[in-house]
């Protein structure tokens, strides 16, 4: 019984001892699941705002990745527009309106009116992003950043800088807000100037600061670059000389171009009035006209050398043609055509020299309407030069079957037709080439495919001529350079204007040099010079003197010594 006792009791001792555990295990569990439902609880209820300023102190998103547009250069390497990094400042309102009273501080580092700003968060509170100032200089960025405004992001972009100011704008034009090519050459080669933005994860803190690059999303590609065929040196010696002539003249524009003989290279191209692309302003409109291949007009006597050479073509006329110019008038279908005066019986070169309308006029209606539209419009005049920049002016050169007996005399001298200034480079380079003409090119080392257009034989006689336009024409005397033969031709047009014409003129020169072995062509027009010097050869031709010149000196060209009569007569 004692032994069967004891072993009761024993058994009974250790239930009793587990039941104790089991209480005490379960107790525990039972307070480790009240804390963490109470640490639920508190995450949950209490903690709900701390936990959600802290998920806006670090937040991932995803930002573009802008990309530097390519840098244009000048056929030397001078850069002509270049991307710079700069800083952009936007808001994201619907925080920012948390601390509006901050606002203030925000709109004077920006140099932004307060008010403008604090309306701009009221209004647009539930959107995520809005710019408040584009590609500011770092150091602005940087007093912004220091004043610590939660919602303020700060982005990396570029701003498109012109190292040459007004000497080049209109050629290679500019970027808008969105640093998107507008004009000249940023908008014809926008697409290869631009590249192409990618995107990335970043972390941000509450500040909008990164301080966290996750992951590249899209990968960034930088524009390409553009070397033109511009030469910086000869594009400020245009534009000097240009502006120069325009004040002096108190004209209303101007343009000027420097051209390769014979690759067809632009080397300088300038207009007036211009304008700084770094810091436009509403003045800028009027200067942002690329006047060199937008403005059309009637040329005037610089066409009569292509009447001219109709009459070289049609093979009625040769160098010992004499025309008759007597009285100095001559009417047709009740329309008096005039000359300075009367030059009687002259020859082909002297109707050049002395810019004769008449002897011009009568050569024209020898020949079949059709025969001298085609002979200008071998040499491009009137059609596009096709030389890819957008906007190019085509011209007009109206159909040969719709025009008149005193039409088609008055096309001879340069009226009822209306040319570009780069028209008329081109055109005169294809005579300076032997005869073969080129369309021009604005990209250096590309050289369009040239087509013979006279014959090399017929060139030579129209340069000799235009040699004696400059040396013996006293319109033409002030394009003299010393140590080099020039050849060209004057210009003074009336402009048209309602019901007939005005009582203003277009003042041009279009020459080349060295005439004997031609390596520029140089073309300049003035528009409405006031007071009484308006003539081509003193408004002009000293801008085209100063400009050649100058371009020759530069380029190395080798003077060549003046060209006798003898040497002339052995020309062809």
């Amino acid at each position: 019984m004692t032994k069967k006792t004891t072993s009761m009791n024993n058994k009974k001792d250790n239930d009793v001892n587990v039941n104790m555990r089991m209480s005490i295990v379960v107790s525990f569990l039972l307070i480790c699941f009240m804390v963490i439902m109470a640490r639920a609880f508190a995450i949950q209820v209490k903690g709900k705002e701390f936990y959600t300023k802290q998920g806006d102190i670090r937040q991932i998103r995803e930002i573009d990745l802008d990309v530097p547009r390519g840098t244009i250069f000048d056929r030397n390497g001078e850069p002509l527009a270049i991307s710079t990094p700069m800083t952009s400042i936007g808001i994201q309102p619907s925080i920012l309106i948390e601390e509006i009273s901050r606002v203030e501080q925000l709109a004077e580092a920006l140099d932004l009116d307060p008010e403008k700003l604090k309306n701009l968060i009221i209004d647009r509170k539930n959107k995520k992003f809005i710019y408040i100032k584009r590609r500011i200089a770092p150091y602005i960025a940087d007093t912004v950043r220091a004043l610590n405004i939660k919602g303020v992001e700060y982005r990396d972009e570029y701003k498109r800088f012109y190292p040459a100011g007004e000497i080049i704008p209109q050629l290679i034009g500019f970027t808008d807000a969105e640093d998107t090519g507008k004009e000249g050459i940023e908008s014809t080669y926008d697409e290869w100037l631009s590249g192409t933005s990618g995107r990335k994860k970043v972390m941000k803190d509450r500040f909008g600061h990164i301080i966290k690059d996750i992951k590249e999303v899209t990968a960034a590609e930088p524009g390409k670059d553009i070397h033109l065929s511009i030469d910086r040196r000869l594009q400020y010696i245009a534009y000097k000389a240009l502006k120069t002539a325009t004040y002096k003249y108190k004209a209303k524009k101007g343009a000027a171009i420097i051209m390769d003989v014979t690759t067809g290279e632009v080397l300088a191209m300038v207009s007036q009035p211009s304008y700084n692309p770094n810091n436009k302003t509403n003045e800028s409109i009027s200067g942002m006209r690329n006047r060199a291949l937008q403005d059309i007009y009637e040329p005037g006597s610089v066409i009569k050398p292509f009447t001219v050479i109709a009459g070289m073509l049609s093979g009625e006329y040769d160098q010992s043609s004499i025309i008759d110019t007597n009285p100095g008038t001559f009417t047709v279908d009740g329309f008096k055509i005039h000359d300075a005066r009367n030059y009687g019986e002259i020859d082909l070169e002297t109707i050049l020299t002395k810019s004769s309308n008449v002897g011009s006029a009568k050569i024209a209606l020898s020949l079949s309407k059709n025969h001298l539209w085609d002979t200008f419009n071998l040499f491009g005049l009137g059609s596009s030069t096709d030389s890819g920049i957008m906007g190019e002016s085509s011209g007009h050169l109206p159909n040969s079957n719709s025009w008149s007996r005193s039409r088609q005399a008055n096309i001879a001298y340069g009226y009822g037709l209306q040319v570009t200034t780069l028209q008329l480079a081109t055109a005169y380079a294809a005579i300076a080439n032997n005869g073969r003409w080129r369309s021009p090119t604005y990209i250096k080392g590309v050289v369009n495919e040239d087509k013979a257009v006279i014959d090399p034989k017929i060139a030579n006689m129209i340069n000799s001529m235009l040699i004696n336009v400059v040396r013996k024409d006293n319109t033409g005397k002030r394009a003299i350079i010393e140590g080099y033969q020039v050849a060209g031709k004057t210009g003074t047009a009336k402009m048209a204007a309602k019901g007939g014409y005005s009582d203003k003129y277009i003042a041009s020169f279009v020459g080349y040099a060295p005439a004997m072995n031609p390596k520029l062509v140089v073309a300049v027009s003035i528009t409405d010079p006031a007071g009484d010097d308006y003539q081509g050869g003193v408004v002009a031709a000293p801008v085209f003197k100063s400009i050649m010149q100058d371009s020759l000196r530069i380029l190395n060209i080798s003077p060549t010594k003046p060209i006798t009569q003898l040497e002339l007569a052995h020309v062809n």
